[in-house]
């Protein structure tokens, strides 16, 4: 088995990739199979490997980050909620250690790009075959029904799955690597994420075009090709009945007065969730200042939260039993300055060693940090597996460019 071990675990990080759309028990076991696997090999290397844990500074910050959702469950009030919170995290206190200290294969590393790269765009294709041919629904309503309600995974989360063809594709056009294909793969992916409907991801692409036509401003070929993208990026989004829904919403119905937000999602449950999330960040905040420095607690925050809502009247959020939805205010709100800074820090290192690879863990640690602004991606599985699991493999593995875009 020893010298099968490398086909094996690039298998097992495909299977957590795929299954991370449609089968949370299957990338379970995936995860734990890569755990014994860790183990089924040579002894020098066993030894070198955790030799490598040892001397990992980046290894060390999630494990210190997850040792602080531990002590913040030593003065929990709600220890049920602690443990379950606890139980959800675990996989940061060993997942990133097994992958980063793993040797890479350049070779396997290739293979699993290009099955990713097809496979993951065919998975949704078909998902969305269902929604429309068998469910019979409307393709707006894709998100809701399909991932949301039958396959329990939010938007926000299938984003970076896609943003994988997304990046390969688009590494591969950079390399001048079958360009038909890869363009249609690209132009494929990017459709994907737009059905998504994620606001903070569009916005972001957006960005990421305007910078690469200022980098390449002086190239005529390249200038007139990035703003005919945006363009084009534009013209989509537009004609996309979630994303005109959503930015609709938000652009006809925001208020930021606190008095209006209130009064407002008093008498009704709205749907413009940016205010959901201003409102919600208004009422924790006073609360994460007075529990300074240590935190209400790694299980008491949904229950302090609950509270304010009820205090309000805050319907959506009581009826949804809406979390913190910032990652940044959890942390300070669970365990105060030790998990906060913790994971600040955290979040610089593996951004840091992103920028200072070839880039193509960039989107996914940027995206990462930006929406942990928007969205509390910690206090699912699905968001763990994204932040112990994939940021950590594409931190460890670097892909080849050959020639600047």
């Amino acid at each position: 088995m020893i010298e099968h071990r490398d086909k094996i675990r690039y298998a097992l990080y495909g299977i957590v990739c795929i299954a991370f759309v449609v089968s949370y028990a299957i990338t379970n076991i995936a995860i734990f199979l890569l755990f014994a696997l860790f183990f089924i090999d040579k002894k020098n290397k066993i030894k070198s490997k955790l030799e490598f844990i040892k001397n990992n500074r980046l290894i060390w910050l999630y494990l210190c980050f997850f040792c602080a959702q531990l002590i913040g469950l030593l003065y929990s009030e709600n220890l049920n909620e602690g443990y379950r919170r606890v139980t959800v995290l675990l996989p940061i206190s060993f997942l990133p250690a097994i992958i980063m200290a793993e040797k890479i294969n350049a070779a396997y590393f290739k293979k699993l790009q290009s099955f990713l790269q097809i496979a993951i765009p065919m998975i949704f294709i078909f998902l969305i075959l269902i929604h429309l041919l068998y469910d019979k629904r409307a393709m707006s309503t894709f998100v809701h029904f399909t991932a949301n309600e039958k396959l329990g995974v939010s938007q926000f989360y299938l984003v970076f799955i896609l943003l994988i063809p997304f990046k390969v594709s688009y590494i591969n056009l950079k390399n001048n690597t079958s360009k038909i294909i890869n363009g249609s793969l690209l132009a494929l992916s990017l459709a994907l994420i737009l059905v998504m409907g994620n606001k903070t991801t569009i916005v972001l692409l957006f960005i990421i075009a305007l910078g690469l036509l200022v980098r390449h401003i002086k190239n005529i070929k390249k200038a007139i090709l990035f703003i005919v993208s945006m363009c084009v990026l534009g013209f989509t989004s537009y004609n996309l009945p979630i994303v005109n829904e959503r930015f609709g919403i938000l652009l006809k119905t925001t208020d930021f007065d606190v008095k209006t937000v209130i009064t407002k999602n008093n008498f009704t449950i709205t749907k413009n969730t940016l205010e959901h999330r201003f409102l919600i960040n208004y009422l924790s905040f006073g609360e994460i200042i007075e529990a300074l420095p240590f935190g209400v607690g790694t299980g008491d925050v949904q229950d302090i939260l609950d509270e304010k809502y009820k205090a309000i009247n805050f319907k959506a959020a009581i009826l949804g039993q809406f979390n913190n939805h910032n990652q940044y205010f959890s942390e300070f709100f669970k365990t105060g300055f030790l998990g906060g800074i913790l994971f600040i820090i955290l979040l610089f290192g593996i951004n840091r060693k992103a920028v200072l690879s070839n880039g193509f863990a960039l989107p996914f640690t940027a995206l990462f940090t930006i929406s942990c602004f928007m969205e509390s991606y910690l206090y699912r599985q699905h968001g763990v597996i994204i932040f112990a699991f994939l940021i950590p493999l594409f931190l460890n593995h670097r892909i080849d460019v050959t020639k600047e875009y």
